[in-house]
């Protein structure tokens, strides 16, 4: 039996440190007479110090075969050049700024090429390398040609992932097992706090919210243990995970938003707040279409982590424009009460900025390091605010703080409980 597990043991280590490396795959229209589709970018990845590898090869998909093998290659550009070659309009001339190149022979019967192979080395720092296929010699005649292709690429020691998922794996196992302890603790402290004073509405919006966060964390994960066996991993899952992360960021803001206008300090009830319910549905309808819209482009050149280019600067319009309207909603609030309800939302403006101008603060700092170090930051950035909100929102609805004193949560929903705060308008 202790042999059994012992091989197992070696077994997973095989996979995990020996097996990690980038699958890419996917179609691409190359030839014709257009000359941008003579040169097509088709990935990138970041290699560490030493020499990496990497492997390509591709197939006619339409038209299904040709009258003669065909040579298009595949070049190669590095990070530094990689703004000067997208910026030079007659695509054919950006072959000077290759830093490699290798040719690759379209089998005419409709078959996968050979697997065309190489290496790049790094000796003073990571780079991000750009592959592009290219039909400049016009090998392909003149009509398009539909290709599919695969490429994969490995570091020096065939055990990472491109240089910016590099603790990627390592990172979410940490934050997953702190999410663990923290929603262990979170049970406990809530079902003794159900006791003393009843179950509020917030602390269940609280607990979907968190529950979302945390089946979203698992996921992300999950997928990436799987992509350091095949360097794929389950891309339905990180969609999933990442739909979930927005739901939970949404359902936390918007229980912001509500409390900022009075549920709960000027009323017990949603009442005339109803109209937050549509507003709400909308604003997460949005981000799970950025959430799609951005996984189509997952690996656009341009994109180095996962809120890169147009979605990103949605999300940042978004994001300012709900802290706008928080802090309208908190002092239009602050008006309506006594000085006691004025100090705490004073308190609770301050908090609810810090949380509101993160993700802009995280974008904007990512933005300022190397192209390969902005997938850690920006991933690592969103976790720390993510559980800064949660153990901040944790301690506001499940410990007698300046917000319990004030609002309906001071009110018990046992039998025979009474209210031993301030009166709210029902």
């Amino acid at each position: 039996m202790a042999r059994g597990r012992h091989l197992l043991l070696a077994s997973l280590l095989f996979i995990i440190d020996f097996a990690r490396a980038k699958f890419q795959a996917g179609h691409l229209r190359i030839g014709g007479a257009k000359k941008e589709n003579s040169w097509k970018y088709v990935s990138k990845f970041g290699y560490g110090l030493g020499e990496g590898r990497y492997g390509a090869r591709v197939q006619l998909f339409v038209p299904k075969n040709i009258i003669h093998d065909a040579m298009i290659a595949l070049n190669i550009y590095l990070d530094e050049d990689w703004d000067k070659v997208e910026s030079t309009e007659v695509v054919c001339d950006r072959l000077s700024m290759s830093r490699q190149s290798r040719d690759i022979w379209v089998d005419h019967t409709g078959n996968w090429s050979q697997w065309v192979n190489g290496t790049l080395r790094q000796a003073v720092r990571p780079h991000i390398w750009y592959f592009v296929i290219h039909d400049c010699g016009n090998a392909l005649q003149n009509f398009t040609h539909r290709l599919r292709f695969e490429i994969h690429f490995q570091q020096d020691d065939k055990s990472e992932f491109s240089i910016e998922m590099r603790w990627m794996l390592t990172m979410n196992v940490v934050c997953l097992l702190s999410f663990s302890v923290f929603v262990t603790f979170l049970y406990r402290r809530a079902r003794k706090f159900f006791v003393e004073s009843g179950v509020h509405p917030v602390v269940w919006t609280l607990a979907v919210a968190i529950g979302l966060q945390y089946l979203a964390q698992v996921s992300h994960t999950f997928h990436l243990w799987r992509y350091t066996g095949d360097g794929r991993g389950l891309k339905g899952l990180e969609v999933v995970s990442e739909i979930l992360f927005m739901l939970s960021q949404v359902i936390q803001t918007s229980l912001l938003i509500l409390i900022a206008l009075g549920y709960t300090l000027l009323q017990s009830k949603i009442g005339e707040l109803d109209l937050m319910i549509p507003m709400c549905f909308m604003v997460a309808v949005i981000h799970i279409m950025l959430v799609g819209f951005g996984k189509i482009q997952d690996d656009a050149s341009y994109k180095y982590h996962e809120n890169e280019g147009a979605v990103g600067w949605v999300l940042l319009s978004m994001r300012l424009l709900l802290y706008i309207w928080f802090l309208w909603a908190v002092r239009s609030t602050a008006s309506e009460g006594g000085m006691r309800l004025q100090q705490f939302c004073r308190q609770f403006m301050v908090a609810g900025s810090l949380y509101f101008l993160a993700y802009p603060i995280i974008f904007f700092v990512t933005r300022q390091f190397a192209q390969y170090m902005q997938h850690g930051i920006m991933a690592s950035g969103l976790m720390l605010m993510q559980m800064g909100s949660n153990i901040w929102l944790a301690s506001l609805f499940l410990t007698k703080s300046d917000y319990f004193k004030v609002s309906t949560l001071n009110s018990s929903f046992l039998p025979g409980g009474a209210r031993c705060g301030l009166d709210k308008e029902e």
